[in-house]
């Protein structure tokens, strides 16, 4: 029961060091296990924070994590029992039965790899929508995101909170960063990576998790119309710009589907000196595929689309230079030419 944890974990925030709720949601201390920063006394990086309809603990020091009911009873033995006591009246269970309950394995904070393995992976046990939290709300709206496109985005106050979707990621360091997620799911919506974006100042700006190998990163698959012009960016956010738009990572343009090919048209950052991408551009050419080359000077100082958006260029302008700049085959490998003198 949530309130009911919610209004224990309350009890102790007195008592803990540095104790402070974040939000409604995420309780925020000094980790009692490893006693935290010893050179810093005022870092706090053990965190109380909802999974479904439990909160759990995770020290973001010493990686120690567990139920916070299980916290109390290490830390606050006494409270613990009371919110026994609690929880069988609310529930009426027996107490043998509830205690061999709450000793269970589904009261961990970490799944086994049989049991993640079984469930279908389900981003809202970890993260809340971009609308539920002000502070990612201010920055997609500071980076001039469609409402409507909007929708399709989370939010995580702590990306370590994400090793919780696939076993994969279980003993992996994710950070403590804010991040906007972007879900990439297949043809038949079923989530098969993220990628998050840190809204802070952190030096790894895009944090990328694949759940199954076998199955391409294609952001927004699901929803393109194959008829029509399908718009190719390098990064999901700049997708969120365009009609008919995907967004496929590094080498996935090589496992998208022929079927693409014909109407796709592959968009990179607009970034002339740097190798990689103009590599990229290279291998997308041989490939076949139609590829948007921004020779176009009234785009010159921009980086990517996002910042067109931000620029002052309308999602029209855009749509008609990348059209008005979209070239293939030997066409193609001469205005890249030109592009890399820019």
């Amino acid at each position: 029961m949530l309130w009911l944890e919610r209004k224990y974990l309350s009890r102790i925030v007195s008592l803990v060091e540095q104790g402070k709720w974040k939000n409604d949601n995420t309780l925020n201390h000094r980790c009692p296990y490893c006693g935290d920063s010893q050179k810093n006394q005022f870092k706090s990086r053990g965190f109380h924070f909802t999974i479904g309809q439990s909160f759990v603990y995770k020290c973001h020091n010493c990686g120690h994590s567990t139920s916070s009911v299980n916290f109390l009873k290490d830390h606050f033995p006494i409270i613990h029992k009371e919110y026994l006591k609690e929880w069988l009246t609310e529930t009426g269970r027996k107490p043998k039965k509830a205690q061999k309950m709450l000793s269970a394995n589904k009261f961990k904070f970490v799944p086994n790899k049989e049991e993640l393995d079984m469930k279908k992976i389900d981003l809202s046990a970890v993260a809340f929508k971009v609308s539920d939290k002000v502070v990612a709300q201010e920055f997609v709206d500071s980076r001039q995101i469609p409402k409507e496109r909007q929708e399709e985005l989370w939010f995580v106050p702590v990306a370590q909170s994400l090793n919780l979707l696939s076993h994969k990621y279980r003993d992996r360091v994710l950070g403590n960063d804010p991040r906007v997620i972007l879900p990439f799911e297949d043809e038949n919506g079923e989530l098969v990576g993220i990628t998050g974006r840190a809204i802070n100042d952190s030096p790894l700006r895009y944090l990328t998790m694949r759940f199954l190998d076998d199955v391409p990163l294609i952001y927004n698959i699901k929803n393109v119309d194959k008829t029509k012009t399908i718009y190719v960016t390098e990064g999901p956010i700049d997708s969120l710009f365009l009609p008919n738009s995907i967004a496929v990572g590094g080498s996935d343009f090589k496992k998208i589907d022929d079927s693409l090919k014909e109407n796709a048209i592959i968009i990179y950052d607009n970034e002339p000196r740097n190798t990689e991408i103009i590599k990229k551009i290279n291998e997308v050419i041989d490939l076949g595929y139609n590829v948007c080359i921004w020779n176009e000077r009234k785009v010159s100082e921009f980086k990517d689309i996002n910042d067109m958006i931000m620029g002052g260029l309308s999602q029209e302008e855009i749509v008609e230079i990348i059209n008005s700049n979209t070239y293939n085959g030997l066409s193609a490998k001469t205005k890249l030419q030109e592009y890399k003198k820019i």
